[in-house]
């Protein structure tokens, strides 16, 4: 039997939370964010986007900076994170 995209995607996550290996990869990116200034830079960001366009609507707001602010991340975060995801892939799917 095959999994759908869905439901692999969901028993991925699963096993992320339960194996603590989703709050390892969250802290090492929260950290990683932090320390590169880029919560303060998204914070600017966001505030200047609210001035700008007189806007408080999350919805508007998050579609804005969203782009602006996943460009912001740097390469070695991306890749660092990224590795980490797919050495925890690697362990725990089948790709034969």
């Amino acid at each position: 039997m095959t999994l759908d995209t869905v439901q692999l995607k969901g028993q991925i996550q699963q096993y992320l939370v339960e194996s603590g290996n989703y709050e390892l990869i969250s802290n090492e990116l929260n950290a990683r964010l932090l320390q590169e200034g880029w919560v303060d830079k998204v914070k600017d960001l966001t505030k200047s986007e609210m001035n700008i366009n007189e806007s408080t609507n999350f919805t508007q707001v998050l579609s804005s900076v969203e782009p602006k602010a996943l460009e912001m991340v740097s390469n070695s975060t991306r890749e660092t994170i990224l590795n980490q995801i797919r050495q925890f892939l690697e362990e725990v799917v089948d790709t034969q």
